[in-house]
């Protein structure tokens, strides 16, 4: 995303994005398109288990059970959504800005979740939602894909019920990048990363109270090499898919994106509450 691009311009790339990407990167990251949670260096957990123990560090921090209504913004391909009802009993509904993102969720939604899981296009700066109907929100590396991030806080604060919770996890500044580095960041559809503060303040201007802020870069650091392990597999299927071409572009993409987020990048948990 560059400077100059509107937000809407931005909001309809990141879907188109996935909309192509879709198959490609649940081949690699599985149903959890975001990283994971290992405890030490030692922490024999495979990629797909350290991810759904960063979703169950989300459900904790939601605090909520059978009979809640929870949002989840920017919702992948599901598993957040379907991994917090099931701990948690409480109801979910997933948001996303790609539609093949959705119509997968939708698809792939096990029969025992029916109706406790649902999922539905929407953009997360203007919510098709009406106010006060969540008791808890989560937004797992979701707002580095929007441009107008104070747009999209402000709408979770609106869906949000009085004293209601939203959890946060994403990708933050740690260190400058280099020139060859910001272009393998703007490749993607990925707006400036933020540093914590960054997220605190615009929280806080929002109208939330940041009651967390947790740096989580060396927990989740482990799944840069993770995933360059799976772009490295042959993947026939997605082989036939895309063709041997566009496979390799969007490996490499990939694989860049990995390199310049271990190199520059840090991840912070953040967790809010609106007020009253």
């Amino acid at each position: 995303m560059t400077a100059a691009e509107p937000a809407s311009a931005a909001a309809t790339r990141v879907g188109a994005f996935y909309d192509l990407m879709g198959e490609f990167l649940t081949g690699v990251y599985g149903a959890n398109i975001h990283y994971g949670w290992w405890d030490s260096d030692d922490d024999p957990a495979t990629l797909e288990q350290a991810q759904e123990r960063l979703n169950d560090l989300i459900a904790e921090r939601l605090r909520v059970g059978a009979g809640h209504q929870v949002l989840d913004i920017g919702c992948g391909t599901g598993g957040p959504a379907r991994r917090v009802a099931t701990v948690t009993g409480a109801r979910v509904l997933g948001v996303s800005i790609s539609a093949w993102q959705v119509q997968q969720a939708t698809d792939t939604s096990p029969t025992h979740l029916a109706g406790q899981v649902s999922y539905r296009y929407a953009d997360a700066t203007d919510l098709p939602l009406p106010d006060g109907t969540f008791d808890a929100a989560m937004a797992l590396e979701t707002l580095v894909h929007i441009a107008d991030k104070p747009a999209a806080l402000r709408e979770a604060l609106r869906v949000l019920r009085p004293g209601g919770r939203l959890v946060i996890t994403d990708l933050t500044e740690r260190t400058a990048m280099t020139g060859d580095q910001r272009a393998a960041w703007a490749a993607m559809p990925v707006a400036a990363a933020g540093s914590a503060q960054s997220y605190v303040d615009e929280l806080q201007t929002a109208g939330f109270e940041v009651v967390e802020v947790l740096d989580a870069t060396g927990q989740i650091g482990r799944s840069f090499a993770a995933i360059r392990g799976v772009l490295e597999r042959p993947d026939p299927v997605a082989a036939r898919r895309y063709g041997a071409r566009m496979l390799e572009q969007m490996r490499a993409g990939i694989a860049a994106l990995m390199t310049v987020s271990a190199d520059c990048l840090g991840y912070t948990l953040l967790t809010a509450v609106k007020p009253g």
